[in-house]
């Protein structure tokens, strides 16, 4: 059983008495959380090479990521910061490994931000989105993008179902499963998506299924995971296309 978000108290005329938008944070981007994981061979790096400080990269990503007018519906941002190689690298137990697999890769810098669902929306059992969660990642080369994005589709569904983690008491997540490769039409330059399920039981006593659709796109040296969570029932699809769209869109007019 993985401990997860608080489902806290808000307000007499919120859903079930609990706060669920903040239902299923991830600490980090999906991607380096699974990488956190495993320890991984030596990538390749490609052509295209172009120098990107950490300050122009973090301007691009700050393009690059989904905004409030791409989520729409009254969503609110909860969530916004860049991660660099150092964050990511000291949150591994294979720190020194971490450094050098970043470096072989190319990888420059992350952004990640997150939106929750209005507090007075009724999320449950009608496949409305509750949370939504996008990571962009810059890389040097396209070709440290692509041996990054292939890393990450190689984990096996164990390790993928563990990258659920816990950054507050109450909800609490059991029958976590991770189903690869769910039916998505392809985006950007390569793409591919999974889902994470299982049961959450709020504070409140609620007992409900969530399930997490995560689709990873790469586009030239930019990848990115875009999550949509639904309580009940599977989010709403053609709603978290149109995410990926937009954030593809974003990436290609902020290609370096």
């Amino acid at each position: 059983m993985i401990e997860i978000v608080a489902a806290r108290t808000r307000s007499p005329r919120y859903p079930y008495g609990v706060n669920v938008p903040r239902l299923l944070t991830f600490r980090a981007s999906a991607v380096m959380l699974i990488a956190s994981l495993a320890l991984v061979s030596a990538a390749c790096r490609g052509g295209d090479a172009t120098a990107v400080s950490g300050g122009d990269a973090a301007v691009r990503l700050r393009q690059v990521v989904l905004g409030a007018d791409d989520i729409g519906g009254g969503f609110t941002q909860d969530t916004a910061r860049l991660q660099t190689n150092a964050d990511e690298a000291n949150a591994r137990p294979d720190t020194d490994n971490a450094r050098r697999q970043y470096r072989e890769w190319g990888q420059v810098l992350a952004y990640n931000v997150q939106y929750a669902a209005p507090e007075q929306a009724n999320l449950v059992y009608n496949g409305r989105i509750a949370r939504v969660m996008n990571i962009a990642t810059l890389y040097e080369t396209a070709g440290g993008a692509t041996a990054a994005f292939a890393f990450t589709r190689g984990l096996s569904p164990s390790i993928i179902a563990n990258v659920l983690a816990n950054e507050g008491a109450g909800t609490k997540i059991e029958d976590t499963q991770a189903v690869k490769d769910v039916a998505f039409p392809a985006k950007g330059n390569e793409s591919f998506a999974w889902r994470l399920s299982g049961k959450a039981t709020f504070e409140s006593g609620l007992v409900t299924a969530f399930v997490a659709d995560t689709v990873f796109v790469r586009d030239g040296r930019v990848t990115g995971s875009i999550t949509a969570v639904g309580l009940g029932e599977q989010p709403n699809q053609s709603q978290l296309e149109a995410l990926v769209d937009r954030f593809v869109e974003h990436a290609r007019a902020e290609a370096p």
